[in-house]
């Protein structure tokens, strides 16, 4: 089962590309967030009705939910949309359909918040007009204090850094120093890959975000 979880204005096509593209299957949910109130019903409603005839037409046993969001104060938008996800079935996938930006940000904000959560985020390009995939910092990551040296090495290299490279760089041995890796790829602050006996790491977002929060 799949959750499907988007802002929606008055461009459907910003929600259907997404969905259809990341197939859709009986029992999934598409939630659509809404405003609380608008100034267009009518052009909403209409964009509402075309999701709703996709998922009937391409997957009958699926569902459309529409979640109205108060966006009078933003703190509530974000707590409603944080209600939103922790309350999502199975594989959540959020997209970000565009929609009122009342809306759009604080469900950008809920959705950062519970990285953890999210299995994949999604987007359709304005420009493009292609869906992209992207990855959601986890930016709650709790890590032991000992592996932020480690962390910083890696993130010194815009390119990916061997273990024993990093070694060379450190105070800490070969063995120590691939535990820190270990414990950042798992708290999804770095990514690896081994090429031979070589194993590389390479610093994620997530990883320089919180970095650059320390040196504040």
């Amino acid at each position: 089962m799949r959750t499907y979880v988007s802002t929606l204005g008055f461009h459907e096509t910003r929600v259907t590309r997404p969905v259809l593209r990341h197939d859709l299957n009986e029992g999934d949910v598409v939630v659509l967030l809404r405003p609380a109130t608008e100034a267009d019903e009518g052009r909403g409603s209409d964009a509402v009705a075309h999701v709703e005839d996709m998922v009937d037409e391409i997957a009958p046993g699926a569902s459309v939910v529409i979640e109205r969001v108060d966006h009078s104060e933003f703190e509530t938008a974000v707590l409603q949309c944080s209600d939103v996800l922790r309350a999502a079935e199975g594989e959540l996938i959020v997209n970000f359909g565009g929609g009122a930006r009342e809306i759009f940000l604080p469900l950008t904000l809920a959705t950062v918040a519970h990285a953890q959560l999210v299995d994949m985020a999604l987007q359709y390009t304005d420009i493009e007009q292609q869906v992209r995939e992207w990855r959601v910092p986890n930016l709650t990551a709790d890590v032991s204090e000992r592996v932020w040296p480690t962390l910083a090495t890696i993130s010194d290299h815009d390119e990916e850094i061997s273990i024993s490279d990093i070694t060379a760089r450190s105070e800490a041995s070969k063995s120590t120093v691939t535990r820190h890796v270990q414990e950042l790829a798992e708290a999804g602050l770095v990514d690896t890959q081994t090429a031979g006996k070589t194993k590389f790491a390479r610093a994620t977002t997530a990883g320089h975000l919180l970095l650059r929060q320390r040196e504040v």
